[in-house]
């Protein structure tokens, strides 16, 4: 969220029975951004939020017809509303208000003297909070059906999205479907119970990690401490006050949720730190050959162009592009003799110069944030009839990336001068690789090639 205008682009409905509080509130939020409706009442205020996509309500609580407390309460009760966040504003703002505004529902209770700054924060904390609500998926796994639907209300008026299972084996079947954020399940169920079920988990890498919560009616102290012990992020008793439950789970996302971005600092910082290895690696390239600079480069243009016209997602295309960029890395190790050499190259000479994939793979090893840029390095030349190099992987053996770097590797040396002879046209070039589509090069990679209609990079 941009702190200079925190509400770009929201939706905000202001809800007072003061025209002149209106018109200032209004004018506040405008400032930090957004858009603002206005209703005098929060009868109006329903009518306005049934014809407009609403992001956020600013209400007093004291108003006639419908008070903010009523208006929070049916925004609520109402599948279609319930998930937009509720600011309540009121001179009166004692404990017991607060209390009310709470448990009518409010995202947040402030003070009608609040200043600017402080709006601000409490405005950017509750969309905070909203949007990685309205993101968050809970499971919830019991065998009481009225337990299932009184958690499943409280969590989806508190924003989240809820799935819900009978039993552990049907939570599994739920985990195939949809990967939550959090888990909350029963302990005694029959088939799996809430412990059988954790105990998968955790030897499950793909969901080891997601916060798991226990609801039970089992209230030893013993029990609860060896659930905590076993990985259990937190043991709630039935039966509970379901607002220190909904409560709960959202410490439980907030508390990963900050994990989560101390995960991606420490995944920006160790970037940094590849992007200076990269820039180290091609600079030591193109101090041995000017051509390979400027080849890197186009391969690495040509095969992201190619992967995006494949659809891939964003990983795998940054694969393709650093991949591409140091996939002739390993040239490093190969004599500059060999290397430069005008001439055509002797059967020895072209077995020396097959070993540039490996020895690239071996510089890369080490680096772990280079992992997967590995396989584009070491099998580019990899060949669809079997008959490439380093490992004559035949067809689907080769995996995607390499296949697709392959494709923008041969066009950029069929378009580029080299030592011993000129570069072909672009037309010719396209000649060559459609008649080596399905031998040489992946037929679907070279059809994907055409279709994004790429053309020679200067």
């Amino acid at each position: 969220m941009n702190n200079s205008a925190p509400l770009e682009d929201k939706q905000v409905l202001v809800v007072e029975d003061s025209s002149a509080v209106r018109k200032i509130l209004s004018l506040r939020l405008k400032r930090l951004g957004a858009a603002t409706w206005e209703a005098a009442d929060g009868k109006q205020a329903l009518e306005v939020i049934r014809l407009n996509p609403i992001d956020l309500v600013l209400s007093d609580v004291d108003m006639p017809v419908l008070d903010g407390l009523g208006l929070c309460r049916r925004l609520k009760e109402d599948e279609e509303t319930r998930q937009i966040p509720v600011i309540l504003i009121s001179m009166l703002d004692s404990e017991a208000d607060q209390n009310r505004g709470y448990e009518a529902g409010a995202s947040s209770y402030i003070s009608k003297n609040i200043s600017d700054g402080e709006l601000q924060d409490n405005i950017i904390l509750v969309m905070e909070k909203a949007s990685r609500q309205m993101q968050s998926t809970v499971l919830v796994v019991d065998d009481s059906l009225t337990m299932l639907k009184l958690v499943e209300t409280g969590l989806s008026r508190a924003g989240f999205n809820v799935v819900t299972a009978k039993d552990g084996i049907e939570g599994q079947e739920k985990l195939a479907e949809r990967r939550p954020d959090i888990i909350v399940s029963d302990l005694d169920m029959p088939r799996m119970n809430g412990q059988e079920f954790l105990n998968w988990l955790l030897l499950e890498p793909e969901y080891s990690q997601i916060p798991f919560m226990i609801m039970s009616a089992n209230s030893e102290k013993s029990v609860m401490r060896q659930m905590v012990h076993k990985g259990a992020a937190a043991y709630m008793v039935k039966p509970f006050n379901l607002d220190q439950f909904v409560f709960t789970v959202e410490r439980l996302l907030s508390e990963q949720f900050q994990l989560l971005l101390k995960e991606r600092e420490r995944l920006a910082v160790e970037r940094n730190g590849l992007l200076s290895t990269i820039t180290s690696l091609i600079q030591a390239l193109e101090a041995r050959d000017n051509y390979t600079s400027g080849h890197s480069k186009r391969v690495a243009e040509y095969s992201k162009a190619i992967g995006i016209q494949m659809g891939l997602d964003e990983t795998d295309l940054e694969t393709l592009w650093i991949g591409g960029k140091l996939h002739d890395v390993g040239k490093i190790g190969i004599p500059d003799g060999l290397l430069l050499k005008p001439g055509k190259l002797t059967d020895e000479e072209v077995a020396t110069f097959r070993f540039h994939p490996s020895i690239g793979a071996e510089i890369l090893k080490p680096i772990l944030s280079l992992g997967p840029m590995i396989d584009v390095v070491l099998l580019h030349h990899e060949r669809i009839d079997g008959l490439g190099y380093p490992n004559g992987l035949k067809g689907d053996e080769i995996p995607l990336l390499p296949r697709i770097c392959g494709v923008a590797d041969c066009f950029d040396a069929l378009t580029s001068n080299r030592p011993y002879r000129k570069g072909f046209d672009q037309e010719k070039a396209f000649e060559i690789l459609r008649e080596a589509s399905g031998t040489q090069l992946c037929s679907t990679c070279v059809d994907a090639f055409f279709d994004a209609n790429i053309q020679v990079i200067p």
